[in-house]
């Protein structure tokens, strides 16, 4: 046997294009692009075959197709911009007000847009990945030599092969960094953070049915969870901004912000608001080489009135003139 006769594909060609679609399943080209560190999204056929007793040893003799799994996860820089979708898809709708820059105001929606995800393999083909919905979102931003990072998990009804993909097209900006991070929480600003995440959880449904399909006929967001960690310098157990342990053991419910704005003309930013949570867990944690550092657990709810009647909004400000 010779050596392999193909043409090596390079990783670094690779891309995560975007596009919201119109009709829930029916694909559409990547209008955005996430500059990515990872995307896993793969296709399983639902490949089974039931072990009958028929005389025979062999446990799989009828190769059958069930239930077809189209899921993975986008992972990236958080950007004002790029691959914003994925935002705005976990938590519902868009209105875009200002004259430049633009002001997207993100709230609640019980019905979720779907996304087109294509996975660009090496610049070579792409599998196109239709009706695709996100089912959870993180947001982590630690301090240290690395952008504040995006990871969607995402469920999809459809896959097709696109032999040639889709031309990538980055909108030229830089990603959010730690030093550009705020975070309040019960009317406070927290300076002491030194890493945070945020979590929605959109409880995606999968529904089969008899479409003569094989992917689900149905992704529903049947719940919303929204909860996330606070990394902290530890100063005090009661101290009436710092005591987090005092407002825990006292059931506190207030407002938590964490927003990402870029210095300078722009002003470009992105910030995640939660109108009510509660520190449902404050570990100190106490080492020898080390500061005290504190983790702070904490779980959104939606207040029982009052104008904010949400779990979770957001506000992006960029260049897009038209709303997500």
């Amino acid at each position: 046997m010779g050596y392999p006769n193909i043409v090596e594909a390079y990783g670094s060609l690779s891309a995560t294009g975007l596009a919201e679609e119109t009709t829930f399943g029916t694909p559409v080209a990547a209008t955005s692009w996430q500059p990515m560190t990872g995307n896993t999204m793969q296709s399983d056929p639902g490949w089974f075959s039931p072990m009958l007793m028929q005389g025979l040893r062999d446990a799989a003799v009828f190769n059958l197709y069930g239930e077809q799994k189209n899921v993975g996860n986008l992972d990236g820089p958080l950007f004002p911009s790029n691959a914003i979708q994925l935002l705005v898809a976990a938590i519902g709708t868009d209105a875009v007000t200002g004259s430049g820059p633009y002001t997207h105001a993100l709230s609640q929606a019980n019905t979720l847009k779907s996304l087109t995800v294509e996975k660009n393999i090496g610049g070579r083909q792409s599998l196109q990945f239709a009706g695709a919905k996100v089912n959870k979102l993180s947001i982590k931003a630690p301090a240290g030599n690395e952008p504040v990072q995006v990871s969607a998990d995402m469920i999809a009804q459809s896959v097709a092969i696109l032999t040639s993909p889709t031309a990538i097209s980055i909108t030229n900006e830089m990603p959010f960094v730690f030093a550009e991070a705020t975070l309040t929480l019960f009317s406070h600003a927290r300076a002491e953070v030194t890493n945070s995440d945020i979590n929605i959880e959109n409880g995606i449904k999968e529904t089969y049915t008899y479409s003569s399909n094989h992917g689900p006929s149905f992704l529903t967001p049947v719940s919303l969870k929204v909860n996330g960690t606070i990394d902290v310098v530890w100063s005090s157990l009661t101290d009436s901004t710092y005591g987090d342990f005092t407002n825990m053991q006292s059931g506190t419910l207030g407002a938590l912000s964490i927003a990402f704005t870029h210095p300078g003309g722009s002003g470009y930013s992105v910030t995640v608001s939660m109108p009510q949570v509660t520190l449902s867990k404050v570990a100190p944690d106490v080492k020898f080489e080390d500061v005290v550092m504190s983790t702070l657990s904490y779980e959104a709810s939606r207040p029982l009135s009052g104008g904010s009647q949400y779990s979770i909004g957001a506000t992006v400000v960029n260049g897009a003139a038209t709303a997500y």
